[in-house]
């Protein structure tokens, strides 16, 4: 993917969609179908066109194929690659066999001066997250063969507690072995992740940690149990530089459906 080098990189990060098998299907009384819909909606009319999506897990609520398939009919129009990686609520097998280009499983893409690294942090039978040493060692082998490339890593689930405390209980458990080797590598400029369903930015060191609220329903941060926030879903966006330089953004729907 070749980019004029005065251009940024428009991408846009959609998060914990949660769709089900039957359309109209809710979740903590949200209609998900209606409320990825504004999203996809307000993505089309404030942040395009993109080159690509990054949707980072729960793509669909503990339900296999059809809704899967679902979720394709709602991406697979908007004519840009929308790269996925599993959640704890996702079925990571049958999401890669049952979506294809251009909404597919992806571990690594390259796109001008920057590259993305998509990793499973999912523990089967667990809400928790956790990276297996494959996984670090993919990441790790990545950031060695294009070090000239500004990189950022994905994952659903948040590597560092993000006072949230009842989320906080499944935190990456061993997020402390990625925040490390990505402080080896200076090219990293951010972590980017889902799971937590709000908006969230911190710093460790030079690289940021950045969340994202969810396509359906919201959380309450620094709840000290699961709450419903009635604010609208939303993405996050970003505009990335050759330089290295990265502005990125949260929008919302005008209100929650």
């Amino acid at each position: 993917m070749k980019m004029r080098d005065d251009n940024p990189l428009r991408v846009v990060q959609i998060t914990d969609t949660h769709i089900k098998s039957q359309p109209g299907s809710r979740l903590w009384g949200v209609d998900v179908d209606a409320n990825l819909t504004a999203v996809l909606q307000r993505l089309k009319t404030r942040h395009w066109p993109v080159q690509f999506i990054l949707a980072t897990g729960d793509l669909v609520h503990d339900e296999g194929a059809q809704a899967y398939e679902r979720l394709y009919a709602f991406l697979e129009p908007l004519g840009v690659p929308v790269y996925c990686l599993p959640g704890n609520h996702d079925a990571p097998e049958e999401l890669e066999q049952t979506l294809t280009n251009p909404v597919r499983r992806q571990r690594h893409i390259n796109a001008g001066h920057w590259q993305f690294i998509l990793l499973d942090s999912t523990v089967h039978g667990s809400d928790a997250g956790h990276l297996l040493d494959s996984e670090l060692m993919f990441l790790e082998s990545a950031l060695r063969v294009h070090p000239r490339r500004h990189a950022i890593i994905c994952l659903h689930h948040q590597p560092l507690p993000i006072g949230c405390s009842w989320l906080d209980t499944m935190v990456v458990d061993n997020g402390e072995k990625l925040l490390a080797i990505a402080g080896r590598h200076p090219q990293v400029r951010a972590i980017v992740y889902g799971h937590i369903h709000q908006e969230f930015a911190a710093r460790h060191g030079a690289v940021e940690l950045l969340g994202a609220p969810s396509t359906c329903v919201q959380f309450k941060p620094d709840a000290p149990t699961a709450e419903a926030d009635p604010i609208p879903p939303g993405y996050r966006w970003f505009e990335l530089y050759p330089d290295g330089r990265l502005l990125t953004g949260i929008e919302r729907t005008k209100g929650i459906i």
